[in-house]
């Protein structure tokens, strides 16, 4: 009678560790993904962040060839009226 107790728990233990093994691969599969997912993220991000680079330099270049010049960012009053009223985080 010892031995069939031994066997079943040798079999729930074997089941178990199969369990844990299944459980592991799922998590490591969405963390995996996840992390898969971040990356092409910052990638796509980087590169918008390259283009939009470029655009700023083209347009002035073209400002500069139409005698425009740069144009100053805040020279609106109501614009720096603003900076003290929205909190920075």
């Amino acid at each position: 009678m010892f031995d069939q107790f031994l066997g079943q728990t040798s079999l729930a233990t074997i089941v178990l560790g199969l369990l844990s093994a299944l459980l592991f691969l799922l998590v490591w599969f969405v963390v995996n993904r996840a992390s898969v997912k971040a990356n092409r993220q910052v990638q796509l991000l980087t590169e918008i962040a390259e283009q939009q680079r470029r655009q700023t330099e083209l347009l002035e270049v073209l400002a500069k060839a139409q005698g425009k010049g740069v144009v100053d960012e805040y020279d609106d009053d109501s614009v720096s009226g603003l900076r003290g009223f929205i909190p920075k985080r």
